[in-house]
């Protein structure tokens, strides 16, 4: 039963490009450095491997097993578990004292994860584990802004799945922040001397676009405005009419009302221009 979990767990929070959308954090790290860092593709490219392996291999993976289990399934039948596993006695524990209790409550708890837990959850945490040993490791080569930003996205993908209670599935604002402005950020600002105020303003920017964009309804009209308008703020008018351009097939499928799924799988090689479309007009 296990194995067969863990095949459908790898399904689910590993799926080949999903439309696009697995690309845009590389794009986004990459565009980053190449609008406003061109220096890291020049004078470091090691830093610039370096730097997308971190995001490839840490933050995108961390990100979809933390979010994308259903956590909240597991821990709905912790409440009601009543099977605690055979324990041994502690020595010097009387029965009915704190430590009794403590005793119970952990193999209860050995129990739960033994007929459930292990089943439902193993997969993600192993995955989750990795990815942070991984994100330590290259962000250990890259330096304190890339550990920070590496704690960031972890917390960032913490509250995001506690803001929707556990159920493996978050907004699109909260992905859009994690896997598209923080790699952008990085891209832009890592080993650059010329300030942060750009580097987080674009992150930003763009993080509104692709997120609000990402919504099935009409948000989705409201990202690409936006962007149009931070575009004409910088002094790139010209760039308007492609990035409105390349909302117009997710527009016209709204007026079908889509689902989420099938919604986010049109977009997403649009979404990817729409990226792509910023860094090179940046």
């Amino acid at each position: 039963m296990e194995q067969s979990h863990d095949r459908s767990s790898a399904d689910r929070l590993a799926v080949p490009l999903d439309g696009g959308w697995t690309l845009i954090p590389l794009i986004s790290a990459a565009g980053g450095a190449w609008a406003l860092n061109p220096g890291l593709w020049s004078d470091t490219p090691t830093a610039l491997v370096v730097m997308l392996a971190l995001v490839a291999g840490s933050w995108l993976p961390l990100w979809r097993s933390l979010t994308r289990t259903d956590w909240a399934a597991a821990f709905s039948v912790w409440a009601t578990w009543s099977t605690p596993a055979l324990a041994r006695r502690w020595p010097y524990v009387q029965p009915g004292t704190p430590g009794d209790h403590l005793r119970r409550r952990l193999a209860l708890a050995r129990s739960w994860w033994q007929g459930l837990g292990r089943d439902c959850l193993a997969y993600s945490l192993r995955r989750a584990s990795g990815a942070i040993v991984v994100g330590l490791l290259l962000s250990l080569a890259l330096g304190r802004q890339s550990i920070l930003l590496s704690l960031v996205v972890l917390t960032l993908a913490q509250l995001a799945a506690l803001w929707h209670e556990g159920r493996g599935r978050v907004g699109a604002l909260w992905t859009s922040v994690a896997l598209v402005g923080i790699p952008w950020f990085l891209g832009a600002s890592l080993d650059a001397t010329d300030g942060a105020v750009m580097p987080v303003l674009s992150g930003l920017a763009l993080a509104l676009v692709i997120g609000l964009h990402a919504q099935p309804n009409g948000w989705a009209v409201v990202g690409p405005v936006l962007g149009a308008a931070f575009l004409l703020w910088q002094g790139y008018p010209e760039a308007v009419g492609w990035l409105l351009l390349l909302a117009i097939p997710g527009l016209m499928m709204l007026t079908t009302r889509p689902n989420r799924e099938a919604y986010r799988r049109t977009i997403g090689p649009w979404v990817l221009a729409m990226v792509a479309l910023m860094a090179w007009t940046l």
